[in-house]
């Protein structure tokens, strides 16, 4: 079994290849463009989405993870598209271009790629979603989603309003589930059309408000073939869903619990993964909204098998570990394997459902994605 990991940073995306999942090659690609995300389509072609302050977001593509194009088009809002002025407010620094002076609304960022159905999407900062139906030879908005009633509400986290998870349901290709920091989970059952919060159960920031809008939603997995279970890394505590989104209970048992900057007590993390053939959930806990380093220095993997107690995983991980994982830096290959970055530029392997792990490649500039890839 080959194993091909992407792992984004700021400066580039290291490209780690693996025939045994023991030694790895290593390359580094996209030299001086920040690589946010990555997926695999259906005719196993793998790309990479980029951007820029100069130069805006780009996609490059790969029949072979060796040699990549550029693709003509990514996506993009229209010129009339008014923007969030807090957003403009946090992006600001990398605005070089002044692009934000008058007011519109700009893709800055593409935070997620996800494909299926025959389609590429693309989840982007300021919060969007866009879809290509040609293999990102074109880009539309869904428009249901970026013109949704309520969107002049959302408030962006510290790092802006992205659109960082979209999920889908295997069985109905109407159903498409998309998550933004700060706005909360939102899903849509007419194919994009209409879209609905589902944060139901989901503590609020603001305790007397419904939790309708305003969840700060960190990340979100779920098995496309039984897509009505998820579970879902909150910045208020880790929750399950069985219907699909539509009310949510705190899974916590087994997790260590810190306390919040407002007082607040939950497992606090980013980043979340599962391996669909166990039904095995994957998270990374740090402490607290304070601090985001492992609890007591240790960095730990805890997992939870078909929804029960979580255990933690540290064979092989260090101590004395104060860096933090990104939402987007946890990946399953769905053949037992884990891998997660840190923001101090390690990876680290595991080939047995995180049993045991390994660092098998250091040095790299902050890790913001790991997508991994198994054939």
């Amino acid at each position: 079994m080959s194993i091909n990991l992407v792992v984004g940073t700021p400066k580039g995306a290291a490209v780690l290849k693996s025939e045994t999942g023991k030694d790895w090659t290593h390359d580094f690609v996209l030299r001086g463009w920040p690589a946010t995300a990555s997926v695999r389509d259906d005719k196993g072609r793998t790309y990479i989405a980029v951007n820029s302050p100069n130069y805006g977001v780009a996609l490059f593509a790969s029949e072979d993870m060796k040699e990549w194009k550029q693709l003509e088009a990514a996506p993009r809002y229209r010129p009339t598209d008014r923007g969030n002025p807090e957003h403009h407010r946090l992006i600001a620094k990398e605005d070089f271009g002044g692009l934000l002076k008058g007011g519109g609304r700009f893709v800055d960022q593409i935070w997620n790629l996800h494909f299926a159905h025959g389609a590429l999407f693309a989840g982007v900062s300021e919060a969007g979603l866009f879809t290509s139906r040609d293999y990102g030879g074109s880009w539309q908005p869904i428009d249901g989603f970026n013109e949704q009633p309520g969107r002049e509400s959302w408030a962006p986290g510290f790092g802006g309003l992205g659109c960082h998870t979209i999920l889908t349901d295997a069985k109905d290709p109407n159903r498409i589930w998309a998550g933004i920091s700060a706005a909360g989970f939102f899903r849509s059952d007419d194919g994009g059309k209409t879209w609905s919060p589902k944060n139901k159960g989901v503590d609020p920031a603001v305790e007397a408000a419904p939790a309708t809008t305003g969840q700060c939603v960190h990340s979100v997995v779920h098995d496309p073939k039984n897509a009505d279970v998820m579970i879902r890394q909150e910045h208020r505590g880790v929750h399950r869903s069985t219907d699909g989104g539509d009310s949510w209970q705190v899974m916590e048992d087994g997790l260590p619990v810190t306390e919040l900057s407002d007082g607040h007590h939950c497992s606090f993390g980013f980043a979340s993964a599962i391996d669909i053939a166990s039904d095995t959930a994957f998270v990374i806990p740090l402490d607290g909204d304070n601090f985001r380093f492992p609890r007591g220095g240790q960095l730990a993997v805890y997992r939870s098998r078909k929804g029960g107690k979580w255990e933690p995983l540290t064979k092989g991980l260090p101590a004395d570990c104060y860096t933090a994982i990104l939402r987007g830096a946890l990946s399953a290959d769905q053949k037992g394997g884990l891998y997660f970055g840190t923001a101090s530029g390690a990876v680290y392997a595991s080939d047995d459902l995180g049993e045991s792990w390994r660092e098998i490649a250091s040095g790299l500039p902050r890790i913001m994605s790991v997508e991994a890839y198994a054939s």
